[in-house]
């Protein structure tokens, strides 16, 4: 054997167990002879090819022969290791504090971090910690999963001492991307798919933690909340939990993919990475992650989704964070009808009819007008619009066909339904009135502005100050005002319309029977509305004073029966003077509701409900189970004394038409 040269005693710390390689073991008071000249590398004081126990101890020095492949050590003791040594070593010191164990680990995350060691290092700098001369190359963050391995051919596979170990040993490898422990062993992997075998146990990258960065401690990953930063997203756990960035929110969709192509791509770590990257292009609407190949797919809106087994997808979320209880006073005017950007605000139709937007929301009890598809949620509320009975909508997001609903009642949902947006019409937009000018009796601008002139053969004259018509003329003379240019026209027959020019004092007439529609400064006009009492033999509406005001828009008997009526997230039919009768200690009354869209919300809502009766507001909203408790299910009769309702995806939704029966009962009490 060679002759020994003595290594520092600082190197490594006190009592620590360290892997060197196998020829690096040199001498130990009383250890085992043995070939000291070996190539083989050793672990945890075991070379890993000959199996030979070897346990190495700080406190004691270690001596190396000097034809080692290392160069030789300087007079003051300092030595240098090759950069691929470094990397190894310093990659399991670095985590040589942190055990890790399945079951019990599984989840929890660690961070490998490994840098490339400079030409010459001082022994007395502890490899475990960054040095100043260390060109750091950043860190790796994985994640424990046991009883999981990687599909594919490894790319390296030696045996390994620790779990810890091996998950460094892939961040020491540059196209590592997992790593799967088994029976000593440690797979390199680039990539694959993952698999159940409960012999295993697999770090899944996460991301790259920046250079420079403190490593993390030890966490158990828990979804934090919405405003917070998950630190890794997987499925099918994570499934449908939700990610804000960029003042975005998405939520993860797995086994879902995009049934349109992509316009870019690119190499992508991990899937909160993907949405991190989408939610930073503007153009980019939705984003796949590939679960092989690690590439992060970019699309554009629209985007519709399909099941897809090689990835996931990350879908913005169109439900706002926190649900109004209450329509907004004063709306904000949306531009378009994007969720959840546009919730609470009105939007105005083609024909100027106004909606009211509710994002993840449907009514709360509306009969049905019509149903189909629609394109958009633009396009469904466009239906609504050409359709003169529909007074709110439905449009499902999540689906591309049988997605519009209209509905022939309007108002306030509170009502939730996930990736459902619900519009109804609303009162259009008003801002504060200016102050007229106008002063009645007046004939001169701008006072007469608006005003009537009743002439003296009872033809009434409506002013319009600064405006013209700009029509043909029957004939043009002078007046020396605007009044008796007026006075003139009422003497002439088929006078229908002044313009004055007090400038030159021209009354131009007319025949023109609407409202000007040239401004000019310089211009007076006005257009006969007929003749004071012409309309006298007419009603004139004052045999309606006395009516009351209409009922608030609701489905409600007789006008609705038969109709189909949406509540509570159920679809039900509506029977007028129709009750269902039960055992009445099977029946659950609700004496505080007090209408009848009041009681099927409250019927669609509750899973007890098979069907409901509303008996007015005196009594309220009685619930009737499937089966009462004697045995038999609940029967339906011809009865004045109820309004009916059948959710259609209940037992009672096939009760058959020849199995009603009368009750006698015609006369309805309330």
């Amino acid at each position: 054997m060679g002759q020994l040269k003595r290594l520092p005693e600082t190197w490594g710390r006190q009592g620590a167990r360290r892997r060197v390689p196998c020829g690096l073991h040199g001498r130990l008071g009383g250890e085992p002879d043995g070939d000291t000249t070996s190539s083989e590398p050793w672990t945890r004081g075991r070379c890993l090819k000959t199996g030979r126990s070897r346990v190495l101890d700080a406190n004691r020095p270690l001596l190396i022969p000097s034809n080692s492949p290392l160069p030789p050590a300087t007079v003051d003791m300092k030595f240098a290791l090759s950069s691929v040594v470094a990397v190894l070593v310093a990659a399991e010191l670095g985590c040589a504090q942190a055990t890790y164990a399945c079951p019990g680990d599984n989840d929890k995350t660690m961070v490998a971090y490994v840098w490339r060691a400079s030409p010459l290092s001082t022994g007395s700098t502890p490899i475990h910690e960054h040095p100043a001369d260390a060109s750091h190359r950043g860190d790796n963050k994985y994640k424990l999963k046991c009883g999981v391995g990687i599909l594919g051919m490894p790319i390296e596979q030696k045996p390994c001492g620790s779990l810890a170990e091996c998950a460094s040993r892939c961040a020491a490898n540059a196209q590592c991307l997992h790593s799967t422990f088994v029976d000593g062993d440690c797979a390199l992997k680039k990539a694959g798919n993952e698999f159940q075998l409960s012999e295993l146990a697999s770090w899944i990258f996460v991301e790259k933690v920046p250079a420079g960065q403190t490593p993390p401690q030890q966490q158990n990953d828990q979804q934090k909340p919405l405003t917070g930063d998950p630190t890794s997203f997987a499925c099918p756990k994570d499934e449908k939990k939700r990610y804000s960035t960029n003042g975005i929110t998405y939520e993860l969709r797995c086994n879902t993919g995009h049934a349109t192509t992509h316009w870019r791509k690119e190499p992508c770590p991990s899937l909160r990475e993907c949405a991190d990257r989408c939610a930073k292009d503007p153009e980019c609407y939705s984003c796949d992650q590939h679960h092989t190949s690690n590439t992060c797919s970019f699309k554009k809106a629209p985007a519709v989704t399909a099941v897809w087994a090689d990835g996931d997808t990350w879908f913005p979320v169109a439900c706002p964070d926190v649900r109004a209880t209450q329509a907004v006073k004063e709306p904000e005017i949306a531009s378009n009808l994007t969720c959840p950007t546009n919730d609470g605000k009105i939007w105005e139709g083609s024909d100027g009819t106004w909606f009211y937007l509710q994002c993840c929301a449907d009514t709360s009890a509306a009969t049905v007008v019509d149903q189909g598809s629609a394109g958009s949620h633009t396009e469904c509320v466009e239906k609504c619009v050409k359709n003169k009975q529909c007074k709110s909508v439905a449009y499902d997001s999540a689906r591309s066909t049988d997605n519009c609903r209209l509905y022939g009642n309007a108002g306030f949902s509170t009502t939730g339904a996930d990736r459902v947006h619900h519009a109804f019409v609303t009162d259009p937009p008003t801002k504060k009135a200016n102050l007229t000018a106008s002063k009645r009796c007046s004939t001169e601008c701008p006072h007469a502005h608006g005003q009537l002139y009743q002439s003296v053969t009872g033809e009434n004259f409506l002013m319009s100050c600064n405006m013209r018509f700009g029509t043909a003329y029957l004939k043009i003379d002078r007046r020396d005002s605007y009044e008796s240019c007026m006075s003139a026209c009422d003497l002439m027959p088929e006078c229908r319309s002044v313009e004055y020019e007090p400038r030159t004092k021209k009354c131009y007439y007319g025949t023109n029977a609407n409202q000007p529609a040239i401004s000019a400064q310089a211009f007076l006009s006005a257009h006969s509305l007929g003749c004071a009492g012409a309309c006298s033999s007419c009603k004139k509406g004052c045999d309606k004073l006395g009516n009351a005001p209409l009922p608030a828009d609701s489905a409600r008997c007789d006008e609705d029966h038969g109709k189909l009526v949406v509540a509570g997230g159920d679809q039900m039919r509506l029977s007028c003077k129709h009750c269902w009768h039960s055992a009445a200690e099977t029946i659950r009354a609700n004496p505080a509701v007090k209408t009848l869209a009041e009681c099927a919300k409250l019927c669609g809502e509750d899973p007890y409900c098979h069907g409901a009766n509303w008996m007015g507001p005196n009594v309220g909203c009685n619930l009737h189970p499937s089966v009462g408790k004697d045995g038999n299910a609940p029967t339906m009769k011809r009865n004045a004394e109820c309004d009916l309702l059948t959710p259609l995806t209940r037992s009672l939704a096939n009760y058959r038409e020849e199995d009603i029966t009368d009750s006698g009962n015609t006369a309805r009490n309330w």
